[in-house]
């Protein structure tokens, strides 16, 4: 059985969960689960760290050597930083990185933990940042649009990624899909996105299974169908998703490339 999240926690801002304790709403997991709201200490600061190491090291850096050129001139974004677990060994390896986040709190965390971080920009209430268009050669989200609570929202973080993502760079989308449910992830079943639920099909049945109400926790289970509709409608072509964790069928990379 998981780690019990607040109740509250489904209708509070990520603000507000930020300032109550921000490396559980980051990684909820026990050894975070009574972390403090600042002053961490390496009892929870070790395990949440290594948790960014290893998904840089699994999911974002054979993405980095994919690119042509030195390190030095490549430039990294990360929508949803949080407190910079990720973005850290990022700019270790020698990347230019910043990084965006709709918390002031977890920025401020940001700018103590993974001080190389270049820039940070703060989400506007409009989906939007100061961070300049086309100036990222990659754009990683890793579990953040999937605790975006209506459709609107989630298609402005799409458009701030793609806005931020230079032609011919890559944009690395973590999701969370109800479409690969079953296991075979060369081939979706159907979901029907709206503003604050979704439909999902299984393969070759014509009445819904689920109706997934969504809230700031769950978020948007968006479509397969929908979700390459988006991208591709923002000049990002997909060229592979895999399953983040096979126990969690749910959780999907998207993999794409912006046209030049």
């Amino acid at each position: 059985m998981g780690v019990k999240i607040p109740e509250h926690w489904s209708d509070i801002s990520w603000e507000q969960k930020a300032q109550e304790n921000p490396l559980f709403a980051v990684m909820t997991t026990e050894d975070v689960a009574d972390a403090p709201p600042e002053n961490f200490d390496e009892k929870h600061l070790g395990p949440f760290m290594a948790k960014g190491e290893r998904v840089y090291a699994k999911d974002v850096e054979p993405l980095l050597k994919r690119m042509p050129g030195p390190k030095e001139a490549i430039v990294v974004a990360e929508y949803g930083c949080g407190v910079g677990r990720i973005l850290k060994p990022v700019y270790e390896a020698g990347y230019q990185t910043f990084g965006i986040d709709i918390s002031e709190t977890m920025l401020k965390h940001c700018r103590t933990l993974a001080p190389g971080v270049k820039d940070l920009y703060l989400l506007r209430d409009d989906g939007g940042t100061d961070a300049p268009a086309a100036s990222a050669d990659l754009v990683f989200s890793f579990a953040v649009v999937k605790h975006i609570s209506v459709l609107t929202n989630y298609i402005k973080a799409i458009d701030e990624m793609c806005r931020i993502l230079k032609p011919g760079g890559i944009l690395a989308l973590n999701v969370n899909c109800e479409d690969f449910q079953h296991g075979d992830i060369d081939t979706p079943a159907k979901t029907e996105n709206f503003e604050t639920y979704s439909l999902h099909y299984r393969l070759g049945e014509d009445e819904p299974y689920q109706n997934h109400q969504q809230d700031n926790w769950t978020g948007v289970y968006i479509g397969h169908h929908k979700l390459v509709e988006l991208l591709a409608e923002r000049g990002v072509v997909i060229e592979r998703r895999y399953y983040q964790n096979m126990k969690k069928l749910r959780g999907i990379w998207y993999v794409g490339t912006k046209a030049t």
